[in-house]
This record gives structure tokens, sequence and C-alpha cells, in this order.
């Protein structure tokens, strides 16, 4: 099993096209020298009727790639399952592997010998297993970055490697889609150091990057998205005043929401999340956190956006740059 350790960026600026935002990336210092590897990922995933999967949050999918979408390769069948996350950055458990060639549907057995299977009684693991069955698809182009970035450590340079990718496409599910437009930074090496500064390399990239693009953290996986797409609503997380991350968590998924929901929802995911920004802005303030600065600015420019009639006009560079910064400010004061 890999453990996966990734930041997801989502992408605000909706009239930006590919060539524009490839265009930006290439000015961004830590992609000096790099050139991306172009891919096209078609998925399909799998849970069963009364979406067992993904109540115990685990994802199933059937994955083809190629040049284009007419150029496809063999599947590659993948397991994740739910860890920690926090701000944007995930820590998950992942099982990969290849389907032999001409195989066109799941690979049970496989499935069926991984310990997230395995820990269930077999009558309950059966069952689950001839239940499953496709249930949405994501359809996106990705450009791919492989990256050594450097960290100093007691006064020696060690090499990090980071994969970058910046995924364009959609998800389909029920009739429905919503667009996909996101980077995700995961950690490819540098095990030898600490969780910190591995981490620290994911902040410093996400950095540059805001510096840009117009984009925020996000928390929402593909898997999660396209399950509220098939069921045409989103749970909303309660708002816990008395804890931090509960309020910083709170406002990303309402901005997550948001994106996916503002055509059905209008302003309700938008007024969430400026109620979780206020809230944590408050609760920052009355403990003189240096990250209180930061989420003023994220609760005046929901604020302003609200008074001014429109959902989107929060949805600059800045915005991003404050969302970095009062992460950063959170973790480093172990909030």
């Amino acid at each position: 099993m890999a453990q996966e350790i990734e930041l997801k960026l989502a992408l605000t600026h909706s009239g930006l096209g590919r060539t524009a935002i490839l265009e930006r990336l290439a000015d961004i210092a830590e992609l000096d020298g790099t050139t991306p590897r172009r891919r096209w990922l078609a998925n399909t995933y799998f849970d069963t009727p009364e979406h067992a999967l993904e109540r115990a949050k685990m994802a199933l999918r059937l994955r083809r790639s190629g040049e284009d979408a007419d150029t496809t390769g063999p599947l590659r069948q993948t397991l994740k399952t739910s860890g920690e996350s926090h701000g944007g950055l995930h820590s998950r458990g992942e099982w990969e592997w290849a389907l032999p060639d001409g195989q066109t549907d799941l690979d049970l057995d496989g499935l069926r010998g991984l310990p997230p299977l395995q820990a269930l009684e077999e009558g309950p693991r059966e069952h689950l297993l001839g239940a499953l069955a496709p249930t949405f698809s994501t359809d996106f182009e990705r450009h791919a970055w492989q990256l050594e970035l450097t960290v100093t450590q007691d006064g020696q340079t060690a090499g990090v490697g980071v994969e970058m990718a910046l995924d364009l496409g959609h998800v389909k599910a029920a009739g429905r889609e919503t667009h996909i437009r996101e980077i995700e930074l995961e950690l490819t090496g540098g095990d030898d150091l600490s969780a910190e500064q591995r981490e620290g390399v994911l902040w410093a990239l996400a950095e540059s990057l805001a510096s840009r693009l117009a984009l925020r953290p996000a928390d929402a996986s593909k898997a999660r998205r396209g399950a509220a797409l098939r069921d045409g609503e989103w749970h909303e997380k309660t708002l816990d005043t008395t804890d931090t991350n509960a309020l910083l968590a709170a406002a990303i998924d309402a901005l997550d929401a948001h994106a996916d929901r503002q055509q059905q929802d209008d302003m309700r995911w938008h007024d969430h999340a400026l109620a979780a920004f206020s809230a944590l802005a408050s609760r920052l303030a009355a403990s003189q956190h240096p990250g209180h600065v930061h989420a003023v600015a994220l609760t005046e420019a929901l604020s302003e956006s609200r008074e001014q009639g429109t959902s989107d006009s929060w949805m600059t560079a800045a915005f991003g740059q404050h969302s970095l910064s009062l992460l950063a400010a959170l973790r480093s004061r172990g909030q």
C-alpha cells in the first residue's frame, strides 16, 4: 500500500483556458526547465446501490489512460481509503494495479485480498463484491510535472520529489456534469525528512502557484464530487465554533460545494463559507493568533461579494494567497 500525501488546489478563474493556464505555469521558478507529460484519463467509479464504499470513505475506480480520448491503454484498478485531511492536505491509503490486457471489468479477486476488504466478515464481503456497479465517471486531460525540489536540514540540502498534476475535464453522473479544474501536488520522495519539512515543500510550491493563478485549497475528491452529483445534493458540515480546524474545513468544504452547486443552490454555500470564515476570524482574534488578518481578509472578500449580489467576485489571486497564508499560520501554531 502507498501512503498518498497530496495538496489539492481548485482553480477559480473559469474564464482561463488550458493554453493560458500553461503559459502562467511556465513562469513559475520551480517548473523551470521541466516539460509536463500530457495524458487523457477516463475513470469509472464503482459502489453498491447502498453506497457501501462511500459510507466507509473508500473509492474504487477503473482508469484508462492514453495520449487522447481515442488512444487509451490497459485498465488500472485503484482502491483509495480515507485518511486525514487538513486544509486541502490529504493523507490516504491507496492500492493500484494493472489489469490483464483485454479485461474490461473489475478484478474482484485482487480487490478481495486487500486489507480493507479482508477486515470484513466473509458474508458481508462477498455481498459487497457482488453488488458493485458503475456509479459515475470522470474524464479529464492531465498535464503532469515530475519535480525535484530542495529543502535545507541542519545545513544540508536534501531533495524532495513532487508530482504536480493539472487536471481539466468533467465529472458526469445521472445525466448531470460539472467541471474539473484543479491542481494536485503529491509528495513522491524525501521520506528521510520530517513530515513538517516534506509538507512545507508542498505549501511553498502552492504559494508560487498562487502568485500566478487564482486558486484556493480544496478538500473534495473527484469521487466525492461525483457522488454528490449523482445524488443531487451536498451534505453540509456543522459549524463547530470551538474548533479552528473544523471551521476551516467547513469553509473549504462550502466553497467546494459552491463551485458545483451554485446553479441549484444560488448563494447557500457561499454564505455557509462566509459564516465559517467569520467565526474563524472571531476565534483567532480572541486568541491574538497571527492568522487572524488572513481570516478577516477572506471574510471581507466573501462579504463584499454578497453585498454586490455576485457569487464569484471573491475568486481572485489575493483570496488564494490569503487562504494559503491562513493555513500556514494555523499549521505553524499547531492549531
